[in-house]
């Protein structure tokens, strides 16, 4: 008997495998119902395997081989392809004989009746006699005798058709065999609806911890899946549509036959594993799923309150109990793929959506903890479940159901894992410990300083401090997981825990991506106080000259101001204080320039008082007083400027030399060895 395997992706692919039972006598045609959107994908991987010769390949429509202009009225079917179809050949079959012929079109006329006219329509065809009418009523079967024109009205009857099942169509095949009985197989794929997987972790004192894995899967085809093997994969092989399907005459362009560049290396990014959206089984009332062959139903009832009050009643007498025994599904890994396949046939009726479990097995090292992360809660920790994953296999990413004590405790998203790693999985609120997140203001303190060639190197040490005051309000003990978030870049940690007047070191538990994590033991209606310090050393350079293309910049001001004015460690230092005496000098020398300037430029406005009033009056001893004084000034102007401004200059360009070296020397450092 062949089997029939379908292989779900949890990105929303089916690899269908067929399997056809196939003797020597008689060859088989297969047809494989597809939805015409899907068509491309199946062409892309097609496959027959078995002892079998392909006697007629694939056949198959195109998935535009029915557009056409013709469109048939189903209510008014004669009287629409007389008016659509004039010219085409058509033969007549009638009570009086068959009429043969070219079909003209419709005629319309009224007959006279005892009472109202009546509106009579026949179909006129122009035959070897000429033109001939039929009468539509008397009309027993209308066949067109041209293949073109036959061929419109099927496509236009499928587009019809396509309304009450759209996009169906057909791959179409013929295998044989040469020996007595073989089977073949069939493989395609198609998109379908991605599985989801759900799971059910169980904690009971006295018992080992369970974990279920039920795989939801939905049949969202038009066709039911009868007695399949039905393998669920957590991997994500790359997908896209194409156009296979379509029938198309693509325009060509020129193709020069050297290529102006050669090819370049290709790359392609590698695949990551990732598991099909979370499921949820929401809503109220009773609601049922379909499960596989044999294996009953799951039914899942909100229930009442008195129905609760029952439950919890029920759950001191269940809690040493073990769940049901489930059918295990065949597991497999290869690579990043994880295989789950069913161990029987399972049936799935077309928009049907089932349940099939997967595995079952226990898990030694499940704890309950709680755990507290100011992002998820600001003053709560969350129930969690501090899991490995022991069964040996990968799991993927899915929703979970969590029971204490065989009573609900909550739901959470269990991350992909690999054998043997760990998560914390938070699935309840704590509302009896509360914790209060402190972090203290930074404080910044400079640790060590060094001048050299021309620059300052500083070291500053940053300091951060946070507490957590972690009150327990209940009369249980708690182990309690606390996750810190730097707030240094790469810091240097240091914790304490302070309990009952008590101080000792905390470790770290383990190495977050931005922070770390701390177990600490909770007692029973106390208190405790975490403090985390947070130390790192910060290195700066500032350059102490700056040249750019039309200028250069010394900043002896801020080595002023963050050395000498704050008494720092470097602050009588011989060189920082020669840089500083230098550039004093420097700056007298561009004031007496500046004041060199100034003068000419008020000797030049007394020049100019001195023509108008030359101008105004005349050859008078006050008038030759001005004349002198205007030589005078001018004499003055010429001697700043071509001999007082361009030796100050030249000192000051001396001087500025001079502290550019001095600069450039300064070689003096200092630490603060205490921290």
């Amino acid at each position: 008997m062949s089997e029939n395997r379908v292989v779900i992706y949890s990105n929303g692919i089916a690899d269908f495998q067929r399997g056809y039972d196939l003797t020597a006598e008689t060859p088989r045609r297969i047809s494989i119902p597809v939805r015409q959107d899907h068509l491309a994908d199946v062409l892309a991987s097609f496959n027959v395997y078995g002892d079998v010769k392909l006697e007629s390949p694939p056949t198959f429509r195109p998935s535009n081989e029915l557009e056409g202009n013709l469109t048939i009225d189903p209510r008014r079917v004669l009287e629409d392809l007389a008016a659509t179809l004039s010219g085409a050949r058509v033969r007549i079959e009638r009570a009086g004989g068959a009429v043969a012929g070219v079909l003209v079109g419709l005629h319309q006329e009224s007959e006279a009746t005892a009472g109202e006219p009546m509106e009579s329509k026949s179909l006129v065809v122009l035959t070897d006699d000429g033109l001939r009418r039929c009468v539509l009523r008397e009309v027993q079967s209308l066949k067109f005798l041209d293949e073109d024109v036959q061929a419109e009205i099927d496509k236009a009857l499928r587009r019809n058709y396509q309304r009450i099942k759209p996009n169906s169509t057909f791959v179409e095949l013929v295998l044989s065999t040469a020996e007595k009985q073989t089977e073949a197989v069939v493989q395609y794929t198609i998109p379908a609806a991605a599985w989801k997987i759900s799971y059910r972790l169980r904690l009971a004192e006295g018992r080992a911890t369970e974990l279920q894995g039920f795989a939801i899967v939905d049949n969202n085809t038009d066709e039911d899946w009868t007695d399949f093997l039905v393998c669920v994969v957590t991997g994500e092989p790359i997908t896209f549509s194409t156009d296979l399907a379509e029938s198309k005459t693509p325009r060509r362009n020129r193709v020069n036959l050297v290529s102006e560049t050669a090819l370049g290396a290709a790359e392609a990014e590698g695949p990551v594993v990732v598991m099909g959206a979370e499921a949820e089984f929401g809503g109220g009332g009773d609601e049922d799923f379909d499960a596989p062959t044999g294996q009953g139903k799951f039914r899942k009832a909100a229930p009442t309150i008195a129905g609760r009050q029952m439950m919890m009643r029920q759950s001191r007498d269940m809690a040493p109990r073990a769940a049901a025994e489930m059918s295990r599904a065949d597991i497999q890994e290869v690579g990043d793929f994880n295989l789950f396949e069913s161990e029987s046939p399972v049936t799935i009726p077309a928009k049907r959506s089932t349940v099939i479990p997967v595995f079952q097995v226990e898990q030694a090292d499940a704890k309950s903890v709680l755990h507290y992360k100011h992002e998820n809660h600001p003053e709560r920790p969350y129930r969690s479940i501090d899991f490995t994953n022991q069964t040996g296999f990968s799991l993927g990413r899915g929703v979970c159901t969590v029971f204490e004590e065989a009573v609900y405790a909550g739901n959470c998203i269990l991350p992909p894992l690999k054998p043997q790693e760990n998560r914390l999985l938070p699935h309840a609120l704590e509302t009896g410990v509360s914790v209060h997140r402190n972090p203290k203001r930074q404080r910044n303190k400079i640790v060590a300083l060094r001048l050299s060639e021309g620059c300052c190197y500083t070291s500053t040490r940053q300091h951060r401090e946070t507490e957590y005051h972690v009150k327990n309000n209940r009369d249980v003990a708690h182990q309690l997981v606390l996750d810190h978030e730097y707030l240094l870049t790469e810091p240097d940690l240091e914790a304490r825990l302070l309990q009952q007047g008590g101080d000792e070191p905390l470790a770290v538990a383990a190495k977050l991506t931005a922070g770390v994590r701390y177990s600490v033991s909770l007692a029973p209606m106390s208190e405790l106080v975490v403090r985390v310090e947070e130390q790192r050393i910060d290195q700066s350079r500032m350059e102490l000259i700056t040249v750019s293309k039309q200028h250069e910049d010394f900043r002896i001001a801020w080595l002023e101001q963050n050395l000498v004015k704050t008494n720092g460690p470097l602050a009588l230092d011989e060189g920082v204080q020669q840089c500083l005496a230098i550039h004093q000098q420097m700056e007298a020398k561009q004031e007496e320039t500046t004041e060199a300037v100034r003068e000419t430029e008020r000797l030049a406005a007394r020049q100019e008082r001195l023509r108008q009033n030359i101008k105004a009056g005349g050859q008078d001893e006050l008038t030759n007083r001005w004349r002198g004084e205007l030589d005078a000034a001018e004499q003055s102007i010429r001697k700043i400027e071509e001999e007082t401004i361009p030796a100050l200059r030249e000192e000051e360009k001396t001087l500025r030399t001079k502290l550019r070296d001095a600069l450039r020397s300064l070689a003096a450092e200092w630490a603060n060895v205490g921290v």
